[in-house]
């Protein structure tokens, strides 16, 4: 399954990814929207169905019309074929599994053994974090016990200071660097 907006948010720079935007930047084409208050409306008469029909196929036709205008299925297939990952997770555009398999593959072919990738579920995360909470209630004395410390700190994330500025911002974004500078 493709998804377009999940996909042109990884292939284009756009502030806004709804359909209507992207056929107007991209495709040069307009698409007539609807409010979703009018929704109803449309089931009152035949006509208003036949409408919401051919509403329906044009955004899919222009959603098809991306696709294949951002060449979504080439630039997968060719990143999934470089990064040795599977086509369906490179479509949701999962980045930090596609770098950590290209780093699998080169580890392998350099002749190193790799451990198995352990997969935790949300309590034993909790517990690989702050220990287990059972053996926090035997260390309690007298009831006073107090949860153990989290052995890593956070990044360090600065309040925006509010007010007019005149000089130049900086914005860096990590997001996409991430998984590279783990």
């Amino acid at each position: 399954m493709v998804d377009t907006y999940v996909s042109s948010k990884e292939l284009i720079r756009e502030t806004n990814y709804d359909l209507g935007n992207l056929t107007q930047k991209q495709l040069k084409t307009t698409r007539q929207d609807f409010d979703d208050d009018m929704l109803p409306n449309f089931y009152l008469t035949s006509q208003g169905i036949l409408n919401l029909v051919s509403h329906t196929e044009t955004d899919t036709y222009l959603t098809f019309r991306l696709m294949l205008h951002l060449n979504i299925l080439p630039l997968t297939k060719q990143l999934t074929t470089i990064a040795g990952n599977l086509w369906f997770r490179s479509l949701q555009n999962a980045r930090a599994e596609r770098n950590e398999m290209l780093l699998l593959h080169e580890f392998r072919a350099r002749k190193f053994l790799c451990p198995d990738k352990k997969s935790f579920n949300a309590k034993e995360a909790k517990k690989q974090e702050f220990g287990d909470e059972d053996q926090q209630e035997t260390k309690k004395v007298g009831g006073k016990g107090k949860r153990q410390k989290a052995k890593y700190g956070g990044g360090l994330v600065l309040d925006p200071k509010k007010g007019f500025y005149d000089n130049i911002i900086l914005m860096l974004d990590f997001n996409s660097l991430y998984p590279s500078i783990i």
